[in-house]
């Protein structure tokens, strides 16, 4: 019966005296006579206990920097120099600039359940505790360093064949800077020079890469952080270590400082598959992203393979005020997660990123529909330009006019504010658009955007020109290219493709036109979900062409954008008018170091001596993308630009790198062999270094003894800190990591300025590096000078220390509001948005236009198979046969077939039993990797965690699962519960020559995991979290011979998230063309400028951990032997239980309100 509330508040009250009764006495409690608790609360006085716990003795403010994007700033309470707890700030709405602006408090509150539990890291059991040696590493290295190259057998009798079941040696800092030191001057001096080269020759590596060393063997040795815009001093620091190892080149081979080569970077944002590398050929820029604070804007904002729920707590928040400000959210994914319980509709699509196609189905309604905004189209977008039929290349003025010199445009924004070159200009030349008040052609400059745009272009039609040799070709703008070419997709047919509903794709493209007409901004949010995938590249592009069609592009709120990870490091931009950004500290000349504090670092003082490569190439088997094709020849598709070198070394810091890893177990069991050193840098053992050779322990964001500075791509805010309590074990700051070893190599070279290069680390003095980097960049120089370090430390900019506002040019930050409003042109080579690519490579892989692509694996049809009847489509297939599996050679075989005959296909993997699509996403309950094995996130991580360990099996107090559709785990045989084997193509993975391997590796490299059962995911597919610490000899062997049964190796105390094998088991290294071409121009990545072909993070391989098809098979019944109750699929909650509870929770029955009147 229901009651009332006064009867509810005095039933509690009566059976709470009750239990109270029997010991008021020992705490002091008097039962109340009261009859509602609400109305009055007596003034009995805390419990002093609860006092005496939650005192603290002072407070600090930190950064909590891992890979995410948020960079949130907490305050940490301490008690006898012991962090106690940490809390959100709320301070935003005291940060200011150099102008007076300030933040609000909207931003409020910012920080999640991982940054709350910092300190759970900072004191776990899984800290690093002091530097580390592998101990057949340091026998080497005793012995003198010996070429490893020459006496092959000695990688054996050191373990560089086996690290994984090493021992190691606990050493000083100084040995351990001794031992760092004395390594790299080895490996730098065995691979210089001509018998460098017969040494690498005699590895084996292909000798393009060789040639790329330059006789430098410094250049075999690779550095790189992840997220270096995380810490301006001792992230960003290792790449001014790779810069100064150019002295040692100078030392060991005698070369001038001109000659001398410092190592080469390796990138971060493309190796970890999270660029949207569609985007350069769009906009020409590495990225597009808004401030958060711009979502509440948007009045229509469309997720696609973005979860801005889980995966962007800290300000997810902003999403829901587009809902409370009468916005619609639309999400477009496979399953049904938690975006999707937030939006007006939700639209299902096939796994594979087959909602390319309902992309390119939403254009081709705007343009059959004419719901365009033809004004935006000519002023700002490629759509007018024409193409010629006969070579699908963009119709030249020097097609028409054999003497045409590109116009002169030194005085526009190309060149003043841009950087374009002269050398740049002529390469690029000029363009042709219809000028529909003459009917003739009209020649334009990519100056000529916006207002610049006199022209009014044509957009549709067929016009016939003709050339300089008197031949006539027909040509048409890019729009009625697209007109007739996006006739394969239909909406009818994209919901055969994708398997989207037909009238959603119909309503998405209704909701865009009918938001736009009324005046209101249109976004397009993309992520991980998207850019894992091989053919990410197309879907980049797809996603733009609707927000190019409806001006959806630079203004608030509006446009497309890419969330994962926070790569934007270009946020210290350079420029000729404010300096050379981030270059004043990382390029600084390590020949002539500057010791005076006070001089402001200008152009003359630098002298940049590395350059960067991918990490993929090594991942990937130390190799470029090369391949014999079944006609005959050999071809690589790897341009010049990207080319690598051999890889002989390798140090890393802020990452879980090989944990990481795509194909990790390829790399473990393949590739480390040949690598002379590694060394792991971060604050815990994790699966990185259980196969480094060097570990080092450094600080966490809490414990830096001096100031770190970092920035945000999601947000505004620039802030610097360093910690508040002692380091608690033998650590050191990053940056005094670099300089402790920059003082070896002194010491061995009697050069001082190896030491004078770390002179300000070494006086803890890291505010005047933070200021020579303020001093020079777009974002923190203003018009009357930069911010001051000491200002900002102080909360001068406002009133909140440590502080400010970065200075873009609207707040919140809109990409492309200079191009949309001051008419500067984009960074693509014609100024506009691109739609159509003309790259030589484009038209030979048929993706001058956009087409959908079937998956390079992840599809039940022909892989990497291109749908498309369109003439504008003409594809080199290279003669490879439609049934080939070799990996290499699907990688780069270019098919095109109609719908109906893809429908016929089936991919090879499909008929042998691979069909389940496997999605490795990120976790709401670890930052990747980080946190992963923190009790509790990992228990609620895992719906089997326990942390009782009940379950002996389970690694630790939780295990890893996959999600699976309860349908398809009935028809296998599955329950909910049970270990099961996730097995992606055997010929390949876990790693080549697995399945021949008849020893532990084969059983230890294999994935196993509990199964949950999720009535959210389509039938063929499963979710496995990209989080865990991966499975290594050491914990395999600790989980089958401990008592206790904990994946806990015994020797280095490193703690397995699984049993068995890992996430990685089932990925491997891709290696996409499009991402390695040398002709795509664009922007550079950190300074005002362009380049063609690669640059670091931008234009490069951009990996596809998402691309597998995997097989679950029953390894063991979740239930133990001889329990009868197997609570977690019979405990009746969960949203596949159909259960009396849940239908009453379902129909709100759970909750009675008492009529009041």
């Amino acid at each position: 019966m229901p009651h009332d509330r006064r009867q509810f508040l005095k039933s509690c009250l009566i059976a709470g005296g009750g239990l109270l009764h029997g010991d008021t006495r020992a705490r002091a409690l008097e039962p109340l006579d009261q009859n509602n608790p609400l109305g009055s609360y007596p003034d009995r006085g805390w419990e002093q206990v609860y006092l005496d716990q939650y005192k603290t003795d002072g407070s600090f403010t930190w950064v909590c920097s891992p890979n995410d994007t948020h960079m949130c700033r907490l305050r940490a309470f301490v008690r006898n120099g012991v962090i106690i707890r940490s809390e959100q700030d709320h301070d935003h709405q005291r940060i200011g600039d150099l102008y007076g602006n300030q933040a609000t408090a909207g931003w409020n509150p910012r920080g999640c359940a991982k940054g709350l539990t910092m300190q759970r890291r900072v004191y776990g059991p899984y800290r690093l505790k002091g530097p580390v040696l592998r101990l057949g590493w340091k026998r080497w290295a005793d012995a003198g360093f010996p070429s490893l190259a020459d006496s092959p057998e000695l990688r054996t009798k050191f373990h560089f064949d086996d690290r994984g079941r090493d021992s190691h040696v606990r050493v000083s800092w100084q040995q351990a800077f001794h031992y760092i030191a004395g390594g790299i001057e080895a490996i730098a001096r065995t691979y210089s020079g001509p018998e460098g080269e017969s040494r690498l020759q005699r590895d084996g590596y292909e000798q393009r890469m060789i040639d790329m060393v330059e006789g430098a063997g410094t250049r075999t040795i690779k550095i790189g952080s992840n997220l270096p815009v995380h810490g301006l001093v001792g992230k960003f620091g290792i790449y001014r270590f790779s810069n100064m190892l150019a002295l040692l080149d100078h030392h060991i081979r005698g070369v001038p400082p001109e000659k001398a080569r410092g190592a080469r970077d390796w990138n971060e944002y493309t190796w970890r598959g999270d660029q949207a590398p569609g985007h350069p050929f769009v906009h020409g820029l590495q990225a597009a992203d808004m401030d958060f604070n711009g979502l509440r804007f948007s009045r229509l904002v469309i997720q696609v393979g973005k979860n801005l729920i889980e995966n962007k707590m800290a300000d997810s928040h902003w999403l829901n005020e587009v809902i409370e400000r009468g916005g619609r959210i639309v999400n477009i994914a496979p399953e049904y997660n938690a975006p999707s319980t937030r939006s007006d509709y939700w639209i299902a699509v096939r796994p594979g990123l087959s909602d390319t196609s309902v992309l390119l189905a939403v254009t081709w309604i705007l343009i059959d529909e004419e719901w365009y905004d033809k004004d935006f189209c000519r002023r700002f977008t490629d759509f007018p330009l024409l193409v010629r039929t006969d070579t699908l290349m963009r119709l030249r003025p020097e097609d028409l006019d054999a003497n045409y010199r590109p116009r002169d445009i030194r005085d526009g924004p190309s060149y003043t504010i841009q950087g374009l070159t002269d050398k740049q200009r002529q390469k690029i030349g000029d363009f042709c658009v219809w000028d529909t008040a003459t009917q003739q052609v009209a020649f334009v400059t990519r100056d000529e955007v916006g207002k610049k745009m006199s022209v009014v272009a044509a957009l549709e039609g067929t016009y016939t020109v003709r050339l300089s040799d008197g031949s006539e070709v027909e040509v048409m703008p890019v729009l009625e290219m697209y007109r007739r070419h996006l006739a394969d997709y239909d909406p009818r047919t994209v919901a055969e493709i994708s398997g989207a509903p037909e009238h959603l794709i119909h309503r998405l493209a209704d909701d865009i036109w009918q938001t736009t007409l009324a005046g209101q901004p249109v976004s397009i949010h993309t992520g991980e979900g998207i850019n894992h995938y091989f053919h990410a590249t197309l879907h980049n592009r797809a996603s733009f062409l609707p927000l190019m069609l409806t001006g959806q592009i630079g203004r608030h709120g509006a446009g497309g954008y890419t969330w994962a990870g926070n790569y934007k490091g270009a946020l210290f931009q350079a420029s000729p008018w404010s300096g050379p950004g981030i270059g004043s500290f990382i390029s600084e000349d390590p020949f002539a170091p500057v010791l005076d504090p006070g001089i402001r670092i200008t152009k003359k003082h630098l002298r940049k001596t590395n350059d960067t490569e991918d990490p993929s190439y090594w991942a990937g088997g130390e190799r470029t993308l090369t391949v014999d094709l079944p006609r005959g020849g050999t071809r690589t598709f790897t341009g010049k630009t990207h080319l690598p070198t051999p890889t002989k070394m390798f140090w890393y810091n802020n990452a879980n790198f090989l944990n990481q890893a795509k194909w990790a177990y390829n790399i473990i069991v393949n590739g480390l062999a040949k690598v002379d050193m590694i060394v792991d840098q971060q604050i815990e053992w994790t699966g990185s270094a259980e196969y480094a050779d060097v570990i080092l322990p450094v600080n966490s964001w809490v414990e830096f003894t001096d100031y770190e500075c970092a920035v945000s791509c999601s947000n505004p805010f620039l802030q610097i800190w360093k910690g508040g309590i002692a380091p608690v074990h033998d650590t050191i700051d990053d940056a005094e990591v670099f300089a402790g070893v920059a003082g070896e190599l002194r010491r061995r070279t009697g050069d001082r300025r190896f030491a004078d290069y770390y002179h300000f680390v070494t006086t803890k003095n890291n505010t005047v590096y933070i200021q020579r980097v303020l001093d020079n960049c777009t974002t923190t120089r203003g018009s009357d000078g930069p911010y001051d370090v000491e200002k900002l430390i102080a909360g001068d900019y406002g009133a909140a220390p440590g502080t400010a506002l970065m200075l873009h040019r609207t707040y919140p930050r809109v990409p492309f509001w200079e191009q949309v409003h001051d008419s500067i042109p984009f960074y693509t080579d014609c100024g506009r948005l691109s739609s159509y690519c003309d790259l030589p490579e484009a038209i030979e892989y048929g993706e001058n236009l956009v087409v959908h692509r079937e998956a390079i694996e992840a599809t039940p049809y022909q892989p990497n198979v291109i749908v498309s009847t369109s003439p504008f489509i003409r594809p080199v297939d290279y003669g490879i046969p439609a049934n080939e599996t070799d990996a290499e050679l699907r990688q780069v075989r270019n098919v095109k077939l109609s719908w109906n005959e893809v429908k016929q296909t089936v991919n090879p993997l499909w008929e042998q039993g691979y069909r389940f699509f496997c999605s490795t996403p990120k976790s709401r309950h670890s930052t990747h990797s980080s946190w992963a094995t923190v009790d509790w996130h990992w228990i609620f991580s895992d719906n089997f965690g326990d942390p009782h360990r009940t379950d002996r099996r389970s690694p630790g107090v939780a295990g890893q699962q996959i999600q699976m559709n309860p349908s398809a785990a009935k028809d296998l045989g599955l329950d909910e519960g049970d270990y099961v084997w996730v097995d992606a193509n055997s010929a390949d993975r876990p790693y080549i020559g697995w399945q021949d391997d008849t020893g532990f590796r084969h059983r230890a490299f294999r994935c196993l995991v509990r199964l949950k059962l999720n009535p959210g995911l389509p039938f063929d597919m499963t979710i496995l979290k990209h989080t865990g610490w991966i499975a290594t000899e050491r914990t395999v062997q600790a989980q089958e011979t401990r008592d206790d049964g904990r994946a806990l190796s015994t020797e280095t105390g490193y703690q397995a998230s699984y049993r068995y094998g890992s996430h990685q088991s089932i990925t491997r290294s891709w290696m996409m063309p499009m991402h390695q071409t040398d002709t795509l121009f664009h922007k550079k990545t950190g300074s005002m400028g362009f380049t063609f072909g690669f640059d670091v993070d931008n234009h490069a391989i951009n990996t596809a951990p998402k691309e597998t098809l995997v097989r679950v098979t029953r390894a063991e019944p979740g239930k133990l032997t001889g329990i009868t109750d197997w609570v977690p699929p019979d405990a009746g909650f969960g949203p596949s239980s159909n259960t009396p509870h849940n239908n009453r929770y379902l129909n709100g029955d759970l909750i009675k309100v008492q009529d009041q009147t």
